[in-house]
C-alpha cells in the first residue's frame, strides 16, 4: 500500500485531545462522536437509539485512543460504520478510566483473546526514576506505595499524605493550593495546579471542593462581577471548564491575526474575564486564547474547574488528588500530592491486590 495514499484517522475521546493530536502529528484527528456525526445527539438519546446509523468512515486505518472510555453503544456504532478491509487499531489501558456508559469494551476484548494484543509493561530508565510511574505499577500489582527507604535517589514527584477524616483532607487540599507548595517551586494555582477527585458528591466531591477553593482563591471582594446560575456563582477570575462539545459557539482570539472560528470542546478550560448584566452574558478566555460569550441561559455548558473529576482530567504541571486511582496517579507531568482518607486508601490498594490475584488465577485456569 502506498504510504502517501493511506487514509488515516486518529480518534480520541475529547475535543481538546483531538486538537492536540492534530497539532502534533499534522494529521487530522477528531472525537469519536464527531467522526460518527453524532456530536449533536444527546448521550441519553443515543443509548435509546439502538438502530442509530452513523456516517460511513472512508479510511484505510483508524486508530482509536483511550478505548477504555468507549462504551458498548459507541463501539457498536463505530464497527457498523467501518468499511470491510479497514484496519482498526485500538489503544488504551484497561486499568485506567472506565466508560461512563455501559460495558467494559477494552477489558472484554483483551480477555477474549480473539484479537492480537500487545501489552506495554517495560519501565524505561528515565521513568524508573519517577515515583509516579513506580507507584502506579505497584498499585496495579496490588502492592503498597514505595516506603521511605525505597524512595532514596528517586525524583521528588510524588507525595502521599494520609488523613483520618474528610474535614482534615479538605484542609490539606486548601493548604496545598494556597501557598504551601512555595518551598517546592514557584507554583501558582491558576497556572500550575489541578485538584482531582473521583466524585461530584460529598464534602470531597467537585461541587463542595469548588465552593471551598473559590472562597479561598477567588473570594468576592465586593468589586468583582458575578452571576448566580444553577446553584453556582460564576465570578470574574474563576476557573471554568466546558462540559459538553459545542461545535457552533463563536469564538475569536484577541491577537494580531484576529482569528475567528467556532467550536469549544468538552474538557477545555479557561478563566472568566467579564460578567455583563446588561448583555446578560459571561465572557470566558480559554487557555488557548479563544474568547467566547455565554448567554446566561447557556451557563449549563460550563462549570467551575478548581476541582474536576478524574474523568475530566487533562494534564497539568502539578496535581493535587484525593482518593484517586491509577489514572490519577499516572496522569501527571511533574509533581503529585495524593491525599487519602486512611480507610479509602487501603481499600483501593486491596481492590487492586484482589484484581492482580484474579488475573493470576484466570491465567492459570486458561493454561
Amino acid at each position: 500500500m502506498n504510504k502517501e495514499k493511506i487514509k488515516l484517522y486518529f480518534v480520541l475521546q475529547h475535543g481538546r485531545a483531538a486538537k492536540k493530536m492534530t497539532e502534533t502529528t499534522g494529521k487530522e484527528a477528531s472525537t469519536l462522536h464527531r467522526l460518527l456525526e453524532i456530536g449533536k445527539v444527546d448521550d441519553d438519546d443515543l443509548v435509546k437509539q439502538y438502530n442509530y446509523e452513523g456516517s460511513p468512515i472512508d479510511a484505510d486505518v483508524i486508530i482509536v485512543d483511550e478505548l477504555s472510555m468507549v462504551d458498548m453503544f459507541l463501539m457498536n456504532y463505530l464497527l457498523k460504520c467501518i468499511y470491510k478491509g479497514t484496519k482498526l487499531i485500538l489503544v488504551g489501558d484497561s486499568d485506567q478510566l472506565a466508560s461512563v456508559g455501559p460495558g467494559s469494551v477494552l477489558k472484554d476484548l483483551i480477555s477474549s483473546e480473539k484479537i492480537t494484543t500487545i501489552h506495554l509493561d517495560k519501565i524505561f530508565r528515565q521513568a524508573a526514576k519517577s515515583k509516579i510511574i513506580l507507584n502506579a505499577h505497584r498499585v496495579n500489582s496490588g502492592e503498597d506505595f514505595l516506603n521511605k527507604e525505597e524512595q532514596e535517589g528517586l525524583n521528588q514527584d510524588f507525595f502521599f499524605i494520609e488523613e483520618q477524616n474528610q474535614q482534615k483532607m479538605l484542609e490539606q487540599v486548601i493548604s496545598l493550593c494556597t501557598g504551601r507548595l512555595k518551598k517546592y517551586g514557584d507554583y501558582d494555582f491558576f497556572q500550575n495546579i489541578q485538584v482531582l477527585t473521583p466524585t461530584k458528591k460529598g464534602l470531597l466531591g467537585t461541587k463542595e471542593l469548588n465552593k471551598a477553593l473559590q472562597q479561598a482563591l477567588n473570594p468576592n471582594n465586593g468589586s468583582k462581577k458575578e452571576k448566580v446560575s444553577n446553584g453556582a456563582t460564576f465570578r470574574v477570575g474563576d476557573r471554568v471548564m466546558q462540559i459538553k462539545n459545542n461545535y457552533d459557539i463563536y469564538w475569536e482570539k484577541d491577537s494580531i491575526k484576529q482569528e475567528q472560528g467556532s467550536g469549544v470542546f468538552n474538557g477545555e478550560t479557561g478563566t472568566i474575564i467579564n460578567v455583563s448584566d446588561i448583555e446578560k452574558s459571561v465572557e470566558v478566555k480559554f487557555d488557548d486564547e479563544k474568547i467566547c460569550l455565554y448567554e446566561f441561559s447557556e451557563l449549563e455548558q460550563i462549570e467551575h474547574s478548581y476541582s474536576i473529576t478524574i474523568h475530566k482530567a487533562q494534564r497539568k504541571r502539578v496535581w493535587c488528588c484525593n482518593n484517586g486511582n491509577t489514572t490519577s496517579i499516572t496522569n501527571a507531568s511533574y509533581k503529585k500530592f495524593i491525599i487519602y482518607w486512611n480507610y479509602e486508601g487501603k481499600k483501593i490498594i486491596n481492590n487492586y491486590r484482589k484484581k492482580a490475584s484474579s488475573k493470576f488465577y484466570d491465567t492459570k485456569c486458561r493454561q
